[in-house]
């Protein structure tokens, strides 16, 4: 084939932590290539991080998608996942302490074109320019790891493994291994995947010629001669399960009966010192020879070699079927909004082709007075009635009705989506492969409306650059991704059901999981605030209640009594601070005829008392009903 038909690849990378060791080993070149498309796949560390994740894709014009900690293996096959969905058909693996140049990365993806049933990869030298990877050799009966490549029949009892530090495929490979064995959550997927190539054929290839540097440790935290203990954990561990994977009978037992020596010899890398200088490392080791004997105990696969045993992509089963969504507008007592709302419905969901999508209303008012409006304007939607008292119940209501869909939206009975609502949502949920994505909140006002109203930014709402993370959201707008939102079992507390603040806690606990929360600025909706809600009275109530849930919402995150006791505190001393300055702020705004000092002034100090409220025990049910 003609070198110069190759020319789209993506280079897939699995990052824990700082992207910042990412953003300084992918070069200038590799984004000026035309034909590269840069996966920076983000295992969650911290919201922090998430966000700078995030920051580095949108600057440098990569594509994020976020993940769960779910190990190296499971971060490599979404990012092939997404980089399939646009269309690239060749993958490197590159690790974030590698650097490669991009006429390095296109010639192995020409190579794997050429050759689609290969594996190949580079050699590696470390940052002052020594060897590091020239191949690698694992023993079939014990191992045992030693460097450099071997002919088969010169050295029958070593089988050759390339490295996943680069590592360089096609996606018909891809498809016929199943993917990398995610399992095995960090090193000897590598090994893994080498060992079943091989077992159906395929070539393992190694390229002289091509040069890669790989500051292996820039991911690790130990000195230099001793690895991290995460290392010796699953080295450890992990080598007992590749032989549970792959052996049996005599083999496995051979494999068993050399475990402790060869335990040994992987923590012995960092010398005996490190018994007494980093007693961590040893823990560790300890600790992965015993999770490594429970293979013992688990039965082996049922034929000679096992499929990867992978956790399936959210996006993995969908990708030959329409997209399922269930649209659920949860609704008490506001016919004539939710009957608008009903009627504006269909045009918006004809713009997500290739879906099917249900309509679910959930009546929250014991009374059903909902029903006969759902049959009188929207036939095709399904009505379903949850008399429980509170918005979280009627939230919990559509998860369990949604169940057999793969998307939930969550949109509000007095709100009108725009154009571009949904299918803007859809479109960044598959770019990112989120576990949520919330859209924009638009407020529209009767005219006459106090000025004092306006000034106070009780309705406002800041915009975002699309694909911004998030720490939490409002479900007034919102995408779920079912099976990850069943994945992080999570759910709507009923407790602050008639309060507020139960989509702020069930997105705090999102990401607090691990899941992705992302923003789209392109899907809007519109909420015509009701008369009732303009006036001074309920402007300070609202802010009363923002303060009053934000601390009840901490709290309940808070993981032991000592940490609640610090937030009482915390919010005492800070509730008491936005009433003192707050009040300050509103005398002065009146004494100037100032009228944003004036309101916005009050809002903090009504904002402080719902804190010192929340920080006394007290929960505010905004929603009580009568």
């Amino acid at each position: 084939m003609d070198a110069q038909v190759i020319t789209d690849y993506a280079v897939i990378i699995v990052n824990y932590g700082d992207p910042a060791l990412v953003a300084g080993n992918v070069g200038a070149d590799v984004d000026a290539d035309d034909g590269a498309l840069v996966v920076l796949v983000d295992n969650f560390h911290s919201a922090a991080t998430r966000r700078d994740a995030a920051a580095l894709c949108e600057e440098r014009g990569w594509l994020l998608v976020t993940s769960r900690n779910d190990g190296f293996g499971a971060g490599v096959n979404r990012g092939v996942e997404a980089a399939r969905d646009r269309g690239h058909r060749t993958f490197i693996t590159v690790n974030p302490d590698a650097s490669a140049s991009a006429e390095v990365l296109r010639e192995l993806a020409r190579h794997v074109a050429d050759a689609p049933m290969t594996l190949v990869s580079p050699f590696m030298d470390s940052g002052d320019g020594r060897p590091h990877f020239r191949g690698a050799r694992m023993h079939r009966r014990t191992g045992q790891m030693r460097s450099g490549w071997a002919a088969d029949a010169e050295e029958p009892e070593w089988v050759n493994w390339l490295s996943g530090a680069c590592l360089a495929f096609s996606a018909q490979a891809m498809e016929l291994l199943g993917g990398f064995d995610e399992d095995y959550f960090l090193y000897w997927e590598d090994v893994d995947i080498s060992r079943r190539a091989a077992d159906l054929g395929m070539r393992l290839e190694l390229r002289p010629d091509l040069r890669i540097v790989h500051d292996e440790g820039g991911t690790q935290t130990s000195s230099a001669r001793t690895k991290s203990p995460t290392y010796y954990f699953y080295n450890i561990r992990n080598r007992m399960l590749f032989g549970r994977r792959n052996l049996r009978g005599r083999e496995w037992a051979r494999w068993v009966m050399a475990s402790p020596r060869q335990s040994a010899l992987i923590w012995m890398q960092g010398g005996r010192k490190q018994a007494f200088s980093e007693p961590e490392g040893l823990l560790a080791a300890c600790r992965g020879f015993l999770a490594g004997l429970t293979q013992i105990f688990r039965r082996p696969p049922s034929s000679g070699r096992s499929a990867p045993q992978r956790t399936v992509s959210p996006h993995a089963s969908r990708r030959e079927r329409p997209l399922r969504v269930t649209v659920a507008i949860p609704s008490y007592r506001r016919p004539e909004r939710l009957a608008n709302l009903l009627a504006a419905l269909p045009e918006r969901l004809e713009e997500v082709p290739d879906s099917v999508i249900e309509v679910l209303v959930i009546d929250n008012d014991p009374e059903a007075s909902a029903r006969d409006v759902v049959t009188g304007t929207a036939p095709q939607a399904r009505y379903v009635h949850e008399p429980t008292p509170g918005i979280s119940a009627a939230r919990n209501r559509a998860l369990d009705e949604s169940r057999g869909s793969d998307l939930l939206a969550f949109v509000d009975d007095d709100e009108i989506p725009r154009a571009g609502w949904l299918s803007s949502l859809v479109e960044v949920w598959r770019r990112h492969h989120a576990t949520a994505v919330a859209g924009r909140l638009i407020s529209l006002f009767e005219q006459g409306t106090d000025p004092w109203i306006l000034a106070s930014k009780t309705f406002y709402r800041s915009q975002r650059p699309t694909g911004t993370p998030l720490p939490a959201a409002s479900t007034a707008n919102l995408l779920l991704d079912l099976a990850q939102v069943q994945q992080l079992n999570l759910r709507f507390d009923e407790a602050l059901g008639l309060s507020g603040g139960e989509d702020t806690l069930f997105t705090r606990q999102l990401v607090d999981r691990g899941g992705s929360l992302l923003w789209c600025n392109e899907s809007e909706v519109e909420d015509t605030v009701a008369s009732s809600r303009l006036t001074r009275e309920w402007a300070a109530q609202r802010a009363f209640s923002a303060g009053n849930g934000l601390v009840n919402v901490d709290l309940r995150l808070a993981p032991t009594s000592t940490r609640r006791l610090a937030l009482r505190g915390k919010y005492l001393l800070g509730g008491t601070a936005r009433v003192a300055a707050g009040m300050a702020r509103h005398r002065y705004g009146r004494a100037r005829s100032h009228l944003e000092h004036d309101a916005r002034g009050l809002r903090t100090f009504h904002r402080g008392r719902g804190m010192l409220a929340g920080a006394r025990g007290h929960l505010y049910h905004e929603y009580a009903r009568a």
